[in-house]
């Protein structure tokens, strides 16, 4: 019987190998390159609620740009959940999968308080710091990993298989 990857459930053969590291690899480079929309979308959510702030007129744009930020961040999440669920575990990612989670848990949580907000500009401020302070922790968190912001690294961390041995992506 084989999984979904191709591999058998009876014994990791060549090709289930092949399958996996593909898969992994898949994952990691959609990890990897999402986090450029994550940013994006920080930024412009940024700009949106500080130009709401300044000149006083917020619209659904307030709204929804820290909602795709937040969204975007969710599946960011979900796909490092999914690296780390594949065996891609080295210790220093500890660091950086507790920063993201704390990164997401303040973004929701911005988003909850602001919208019970009863005034409107206290709602904005909420969302900008939550946006914001999300940022931050996002940043740190990549920098947890000992890369830069917008550098990029293949993935040559180990790979821990059923067997538990290690092997390079």
């Amino acid at each position: 019987m084989e999984d979904m990857l191709g591999a058998s459930s009876t014994s990791m053969g060549e090709r289930g190998h092949s399958c996996y590291h593909v898969a992994m690899n898949f994952l990691y480079h959609a990890h990897s390159g999402l986090r450029y929309l994550v940013l994006l979308a920080a930024l412009a959510a940024l700009i949106a609620l500080a130009a709401a702030l300044a000149t006083g007129r917020a619209g659904r744009t307030t709204r929804i740009l820290p909602a795709v930020f937040t969204g975007l961040l969710d599946l960011q999440v979900l796909l490092g959940i999914g690296l780390v669920l594949g065996g891609l575990m080295p210790d220093i990612v500890v660091g950086h999968l507790v920063m993201m989670i704390i990164a997401l848990v303040v973004a929701h949580g911005a988003s909850i308080v602001a919208r019970r907000s009863a005034d409107e500009r206290r709602g904005l401020v909420i969302r900008l710091v939550g946006v914001t302070l999300a940022l931050v922790i996002i940043v740190g968190g990549i920098m947890a990993l000992g890369r830069s912001v917008f550098g990029s690294a293949p993935m040559t961390v180990g790979l821990v298989h059923e067997a538990g041995q290690v092997t390079s992506g």
